[in-house]
């Protein structure tokens, strides 16, 4: 396994401990490709598993006080209600269901719906750490084929205005009142009895090519959540609410990925982060993962073929270049700065030819 996963496992953990806080939020974005999702995962799975055995021998659980009021201003759902499913900064509605959960909803409707429940489990116990994915607030294929231009609505689809971007904004909105809980000085590693409540966002069914309504639940417990897609530190309208609901003086900072080398010292890579300093009292990171356009194409490519998609690699090459690499080309150049930068980790199976 390459350290980079250890390091940033390490280094969230210590985020966590230096905040004095009883969560952390990390905001990990790439190109497509870039690996946004292996990273995540294996940092969670480290974190986790650091959790689990420092759990053999500590039960400490602390109580946590958490009122909630960021979703007051929305106005109450309407089911009758007109929606231009095509404005980007459509507001959403809330409403509460019959088992008293809160539902908020955006022009997905009920398939991109975030649910805000006080049922908590017993299974809630098992995440200290988790991945947040993005994917879930595609807009759905029968949205899109409202659009004027439908057609170019499912061509372009993983664009940034084919997502229910005002959710995104919403759900980060609702993590970021649980930033600000003190942790009491407990051991990072300890997990906690809260009432904070669980989030029910839309996950993405593969084989549908849909989201799935509540697929991913994030835990009440959880203390480390990892959120990652491509456009959570975009400077443009809407999607730039959500790093400044986190930093409100962020700056912003554009990169020619093609131009930055692994030897580069102005950037923060791979194989140095242990040098890169923790911050005190912060109760937040942004990283960014750092892809070439080349590396970029073949990877993406690869995966159209190996999905059937497409017959030859070639093909799945020229289908990147009509989607996947503007919308990379666009993080770069329209985001945010990063706490972070991470030069992309390359895959025996997925490295560029040479």
């Amino acid at each position: 396994m390459d350290s980079t996963y250890t390091d940033l496992a390490n280094r969230a953990l210590k985020l966590l401990e230096s905040s004095n806080k009883y969560r952390i939020l990390i905001l990990l974005i790439g190109a497509p490709g870039s690996g946004k999702s292996t990273i995540a995962q294996r940092v969670v799975d480290i974190l986790n598993q650091k959790h689990l055995e420092h759990n053999q021998q500590s039960k400490t659980k602390i109580k946590t006080e958490y009122k909630s009021k960021v979703n007051d201003h929305l106005n109450n759902y309407d089911e009758h209600a007109h929606i231009d499913i095509e404005d980007s900064e459509y507001i959403p509605t809330k409403q509460i269901s019959q088992q008293g959960d809160l539902i908020i909803r955006g022009r997905g409707g009920d398939d991109t719906a975030i649910k805000i429940s006080h049922n908590h489990s017993e299974k809630d116990l098992n995440s200290f750490a988790q991945v947040v994915p993005m994917d879930g607030f595609h807009l759905p294929r029968n949205i899109l084929h409202k659009f004027k231009d439908p057609g170019n609505a499912i061509a372009r689809r993983g664009s940034p205005f084919t997502f229910d971007s005002s959710l995104v904004v919403q759900l980060v909105e609702n993590i970021n009142e649980t930033l600000d809980i003190p942790s009491d000085g407990i051991n990072p590693l300890d997990i906690a009895d809260s009432n904070i409540p669980n989030i029910h966002i839309p996950s993405f069914d593969h084989s549908e090519h849909d989201p799935k309504p509540f697929g991913t639940t994030i835990n009440s417990n959880s203390r480390v959540l990892i959120l990652e897609g491509l456009y959570l530190l975009l400077n443009e309208p809407v999607w730039n609410k959500i790093s400044r609901t986190l930093n409100p003086n962020i700056k912003y900072e554009p990169i020619d990925p093609n131009q930055l080398k692994p030897t580069n010292p102005e950037i923060s890579i791979q194989n140095n982060l242990k040098s890169i300093p923790i911050p005190q009292n912060k109760n937040h990171e942004f990283w960014k993962i750092i892809i070439d356009d080349n590396t970029m194409l073949y990877r993406v490519g690869k995966r159209h073929l190996n999905s059937g998609i497409v017959k030859t690699l070639k093909e799945g090459e020229d289908r990147v270049k009509l989607n996947d690499l503007p919308n990379g080309k666009l993080v770069y150049k329209e985001s945010f700065k990063s706490d972070l930068n991470i030069v992309s980790i390359d895959d025996i199976n997925e490295s560029t030819p040479q």
